[in-house]
């Protein structure tokens, strides 16, 4: 199902559209729907409304015609309803083109650059330049079209403008381009007419040329359901004369009115061609259903004389195998059942046509042995007169590449500008960096689709939240005051702990308890380290304090303790006595097998002496 693609022509006077389906990779064409839209039933411009609000019922109506809704769509807009611009700048970094393109387009454009939805693609040129293409439509109409395609559920997958699309078909086609020289694109359909200019394989501008053309169509041709093969097979046998007997009055009116409209309009295009320097190593193309009615001489547009040489064979060939009425649709079953005859060869040129109509002559002498001489001799004029006007037109038909005959026409459906797109219709459905619009996600057409759907899901999504957010804002009111409680008690155990303290919160509690702690904790390993410290020192002045007691018979006046000797010096009453104090020193450990030096003289106090030993 989502397998199936729509392409429509937008223009005001003739909406056409072709609907598509993909399988394996492959595109089909299922069904064509041609024609003009009708006319409206009122005269009364409030009723009708503005030409917008026109152009967007006649597309809703024809989409509710051919009910075509669920799926993908591609809108091709005419020429004329898009502005095409093009801005050099000096300097080539893409992001200051971005920025500086919209004051530009303010500069450039006569509205408001808000009322407008535009595209751009920028080019990379020589000498530090670059350039902006941009293509601008009203972003009313836009709004418009994207509401209608949103009540019927489809989704917009390009909207693009004909002339780019024209443009576009020549540049997916295998011809290169031409690269030193213009190649101008012509357009001349029952639709509009336009002239792209191409250069250096870019598109270079495009130029519009409204006429009356479409709406001559429209307002003869609605209607009756005429058909195009019909309208081409009486217009391609009209004389060139005001009023043709043979014809009714209305048709021969309208006639005459195409041929003037195509006579002003061969002038216009000679002058915009004259404009633009062409030369003779510029390329034409003439496409649209009147571009086999006019043709280029080299220096100037002409309407061809009518009746055009091959209208009897068009009218042979079109017969009544493509005579589908202009509201009806071609199934793809038909459109095979006529392929047989497409597939064969026709004679395009005067010259297989003569050849053709030989044949034909041959064959009617063989079936009609009563034909007369005189009806060959005829059909043999009028093949040598054609032979005659095709020689006279080669010359000047070399550098244009054009529908040359009617012939061309002869498979051709649809009165716009899908006539020339339709063999590559699948090219046109996917978006690219002109496209007007498009969009890349279905999610709308889901939305509008699944109403019921998504409102419960929205509806279900809602409750969960609130339910889960009521849980939430739950827990975290016990988790406050269960942290509340536990506060209060830690409190009450500091205040155990810190009896004088005149802290109030629990965070002073905590910096004044952890100040306590670390004051203990400095107090308990000092006492530690000084119980296990080894005070060899004070051991040994112990040792000496009791061997220098205060009722001891001798006198120290002075002692040194030094790691490299020990000395003592003082006054004793007899040598006996010093003799015992030397060896009581003798005695201590420190002093074991230490040699010990002895002074003494003898003074009115007693004995003055001097012990000295050597640590090392």
């Amino acid at each position: 199902m989502d397998n199936v693609f729509y392409l429509l022509s937008a223009s005001s006077s003739c909406i056409e559209g072709i609907s598509l389906s993909k399988k394996n990779n492959t595109v089909f064409i299922t069904k064509d729907s041609v024609g003009f839209s009708a006319l409206s039933e009122t005269n009364s411009e409030e009723e009708r409304g503005t030409d917008s609000e026109q152009w967007i019922k006649r597309i809703g109506k024809f989409l509710d015609s051919q009910q075509w809704r669920n799926h993908a769509i591609t809108f091709l807009l005419p020429a004329e309803d898009v502005t095409f611009r093009k801005i050099t700048f000096p300097f080539q970094e893409r992001k200051k083109v971005e920025q500086a393109l919209p004051f530009e387009l303010e500069e450039d454009l006569m509205g408001d650059l808000a009322d407008s939805a535009y595209s751009v693609q920028v080019h990379l040129m020589s000498e530090q330049n670059s350039e902006a293409l941009v293509l601008l439509m009203e972003r009313v109409r836009l709004e418009k079209l994207q509401q209608l395609c949103l009540e019927r559920d489809l989704l917009i997958r390009n909207i693009d403008c004909a002339a780019y699309a024209l443009f576009r078909l020549k540049i997916n086609d295998n011809s290169a381009l031409p690269e030193a020289q213009d190649l101008f694109q012509i357009y001349l359909g029952g639709d509009e007419t336009f002239v792209n200019t191409i250069s250096d394989g870019r598109l270079d501008e495009i130029k519009i040329f409204p006429n009356s053309i479409p709406e001559i169509l429209r307002k003869h041709f609605s209607a009756t359901e005429t058909t195009l093969p019909t309208l081409l097979q009486a217009f391609a046998k009209t004389q060139d004369m005001p009023y043709n007997a043979e014809s009714n009055n209305a048709e021969a009116e309208v006639f005459l009115q195409l041929k003037e409209e195509l006579r002003w309009l061969c002038a216009q295009l000679t002058l915009h061609l004259r404009i633009k320097n062409y030369s003779s190593e510029s390329q034409i193309e003439v496409h649209g259903i009147f571009g086999p009615l006019i043709k280029w001489d080299g220096v100037v547009f002409r309407i061809r004389s009518f009746p055009l040489p091959e209208a009897q064979a068009f009218a042979e060939r079109s017969g009544d195998a493509l005579n589908f009425s202009a509201s009806s649709d071609v199934e793809l079953k038909e459109e095979k059942s006529v392929a047989p005859k497409l597939d064969a060869k026709t004679p395009d040129t005067l010259e297989e046509l003569m050849v053709e109509a030989k044949q034909r002559e041959e064959s009617d002498e063989q079936t009609q042995n009563d034909s007369s001489a005189t009806e060959l001799n005829d059909d043999a004029e009028k093949a040598e007169e054609q032979l005659y006007e095709q020689e006279n037109q080669s010359a000047e038909l070399d550098a244009v590449n054009q529908q040359e005959s009617l012939l061309s026409l002869t498979a051709r459906k649809h009165w716009g500008i899908l006539g020339e797109l339709r063999k590559k219709a699948e090219i046109f459905l996917e978006p690219h960096k002109l496209s007007l619009y498009h969009e890349s996600t279905p999610w709308r057409r889901f939305l509008r689709r699944n109403r019921g759907a998504v409102a419960v899901a929205a509806i279900l999504m809602i409750t969960i939240s609130i339910s889960f957010v009521w849980q939430t804002s739950t827990k975290l009111n016990l988790l406050q005051q269960d942290i509340s409680r536990a506060e209060r008690l830690v409190k009450a155990e500091l205040r155990r702990a810190l009896p004088q303290t005149s802290a109030s919160g629990v965070s002073a509690l905590l910096m004044e308890l952890q100040e306590k702690i670390k004051k203990r904790k400095d107090y308990i390993e000092n006492s530690i380290r000084f119980e296990k410290r080894d005070y060899f020192n004070l051991k040994f002045l112990n040792n000496i304090s009791t061997l220098l007691d205060v009722d001891a018979p001798f006198q120290v006046d002075s002692l040194e303790y030094a790691p490299e000797r020990f000395s003592l010096s003082g006054t004793i009453d007899s040598y006996d006595r010093l003799q015992l104090l030397k060896n009581n020193l003798q005695e201590f450990e420190e002093f074991k097998g230490r040699n010990i030096i002895e002074s003494n003289r003898k003074s009115p106090e007693g004995i003055v002496y001097r012990i000295t030993i050597e640590l090392k």
